[in-house]
């Protein structure tokens, strides 16, 4: 059995169709279908991928099609172009597999990472803004009152992992726009410098759309791309909403807890 023909029995045990009739185009349906076949370890890490011809011929779509599918699993870092085993195509990428605390005792999203994993993070922006009216309400502040708005990129593994925004009161901590982080930190620049220690958080994930151009940037994912975006408050010993935060997740990035249940 030659290479194509394995490829084309591997597509029929996967026994995943195509739904034309969807919104979705064709060939990001394929795109989706190929990252779950990495991820469930159909195609393992430094082995060649389908070719583009197989993919068509099995689907029964265009090169065209076929080659939109594939350029998205390369532009999001699931395959990669180059010569391995003095064989050149296209093949599996080893992509770093990050997998987030969510909601633990920890309240910075620093926290949330295994501590073998290598992070650093970059401000990206860090601008006076008006609080709009929902901002505003979840602060506890007045409409157009100023807000600092901060938008930060992390970094795992040297990869971008994460954009981070945060939205906070200037009036309450002045001066932070020119302070140098402590180890880096919102939070603990904001307990160390202005007493102002984060004990709880309220937090949401929701799969949205890559629509911000600059999330999109910042991540290198295509454009409406699905990712998953965290929202939420945290406050401080007195229960007052401190940070206004919301987190836009790499593909690929999962979130996991551990919950006991008391047995009597």
């Amino acid at each position: 059995m030659d290479l194509n023909d394995e490829f084309q029995q591997t597509f029929l045990r996967a026994n995943l169709e195509l739904h034309p009739d969807s919104p979705v185009p064709i060939y990001y349906q394929l795109s989706r279908f190929f990252i779950k076949l990495i991820q469930d370890e159909v195609f393992q890490p430094g082995t060649r991928f389908p070719s583009e011809e197989s993919i068509s011929s099995y689907y029964h779509v265009s090169r065209p099609t076929a080659n939109k599918s594939v350029q998205i699993l390369l532009n999001e870092g699931w395959l990669s172009r180059d010569k391995q085993d003095k064989r050149s195509g296209t093949f599996v990428k080893e992509k770093p597999y990050i997998s987030l605390g969510f909601l633990t005792e920890g309240m910075s999203f620093a926290d949330q990472f295994p501590q073998d994993v290598p992070i650093r993070s970059e401000i990206v922006s860090m601008q006076s803004v008006p609080a709009t009216g929902k901002m505003a309400k979840i602060l506890l502040l007045q409409e157009g009152d100023p807000v600092i708005h901060m938008r930060r990129l992390r970094y795992a593994f040297d990869e971008p992992i994460m954009v981070c925004d945060s939205r906070f009161s200037e009036a309450r901590f002045p001066g932070i726009v020119r302070s140098d982080f402590v180890q880096d930190s919102l939070y603990k620049t904001l307990e160390v410098r202005y007493n102002c220690p984060i004990v709880s958080s309220e937090r949401y994930a929701t799969a949205v759309e890559a629509v911000d151009p600059e999330v999109v940037r910042l991540l290198g994912v295509p454009p409406f791309s699905s990712i998953l975006m965290i929202t939420g408050v945290s406050c401080n010993h007195n229960d007052e909403p401190i940070d206004y935060l919301r987190t836009y997740l790499q593909p690929g990035v999962s979130l996991k807890s551990r919950i006991h249940r008391r047995v009597s």
